[in-house]
């Protein structure tokens, strides 16, 4: 990663001021997101936004940047370091609300963690297939998608939705009498999303992200989730079918511009996955999808349904949605 060098003495200063003399833990970053990338070129400070497992994000400005242990999938966003897999980070001691500092391609956490960024290769995320097959293999392909989904699917987040994908991409009320909170609360918006995309309504695809941003808990809330899938996957068939470009980019825009309604992470999420770029999981379910083979299906889809408590299920019902309308919308029958 690229810096501009600062002053040694400033450098030198500032660090004992704000670490003292000693960093309790020193690790390398190996890959970084293009989101992460921009985000630490930018910005020289910031602050400990949240603490999980896997992960810790830090916020410096309006941007977010989550630093991942070894074993977390890339994405946009993430900075993988070579903390060991099995390695719980919330026992480094980093806590919300710690200072961050970043000088000289170095990441300073507290005084608990030092990241050094000069050997990080930059992951830059695909956003097309370079390789598609033809519609009836993509067809084929969704269909196992949808019913490996159907048959996987949770109770929690959107979950229920993935057995009833075929009404709801036809734009139809499932009869789902036994839905929980969060899918019943999102079905109508997601059916009106449906319709709108359709019809070419972009006022209604603004009414009905409106109606799904922010809905359901969590850092990423379920619908977030959902219209991250979705603009994806509107984005990635459009490009690979080399088709509807335009008109993809006018949805994908619709939504986006609702999206000052959520989280600071989805508002993130959305804003890379409305330009095709996503988690490496999600990434290659599409890559499958356009251009793999139905046996690869499985393995793929599995992948992204694994994603997070409820993440990779609410995911797959936006794209699962999205490949369906890219379909109809941006290829030909012959």
């Amino acid at each position: 990663m690229v810096r501009a060098k600062t002053n040694k003495v400033w450098r030198k200063s500032i660090l004992q001021q704000v670490f003292g003399d000693l960093v309790k833990r020193y690790v390398k970053a190996t890959f970084i997101g293009p989101a992460a990338f921009d985000a630490l070129k930018r910005g020289n400070a910031g602050r400990v936004h949240s603490v999980f497992e896997r992960t810790f994000n830090i916020a410096i400005g309006n941007e977010l940047v989550g630093i991942a242990r070894s074993s977390v999938p890339r994405s946009p966003i993430n900075l993988i370091t070579d903390i060991p897999a099995d390695e719980d980070m919330r026992s480094l001691g980093i806590q919300k609300g710690m200072e961050v500092q970043i000088v000289d391609e170095r990441i300073f956490i507290g005084g608990v963690l030092e990241i050094s960024l000069k050997d990080a290769k930059l992951w830059q995320p695909k956003t097309r297939t370079e390789r598609c097959v033809g519609r009836e293999l993509i067809e084929q392909n969704l269909k196992l998608a949808k019913q490996f989904a159907a048959d996987k699917r949770e109770r929690d987040g959107l979950g229920q939705l993935l057995l009833h994908m075929d009404e709801i991409s036809r734009g139809a009320m499932p009869s789902a009498s036994d839905l929980n909170r969060v899918a019943k609360a999102a079905l109508p918006h997601l059916l009106s999303l449906v319709k709108a995309v359709q019809a070419g309504d972009i006022d209604g695809v603004r009414g009905a992200a409106k109606g799904l941003v922010g809905l359901g808990p969590g850092l990423s809330p379920s619908a977030d989730d959902a219209l991250a899938g979705f603009t994806a996957a509107l984005w990635w068939t459009s490009r690979s079918l080399c088709n509807g470009i335009d008109r993809a980019k006018e949805i994908n825009q619709a939504i986006v511009s609702r999206a000052g309604g959520t989280t600071l992470l989805s508002q993130q999420l959305l804003r890379w996955a409305a330009k095709g770029e996503v988690d490496e999981r999600i990434q290659g379910l599409f890559e499958v999808l356009l251009g793999g083979m139905p046996q690869d299906v499985e393995a793929a889809s599995g992948r992204v349904l694994a994603m997070g408590e409820t993440s990779g299920v609410d995911t797959m019902v936006g794209i699962l949605l999205g490949f369906e309308l890219g379909l109809k919308l941006f290829s030909s029958k012959t």
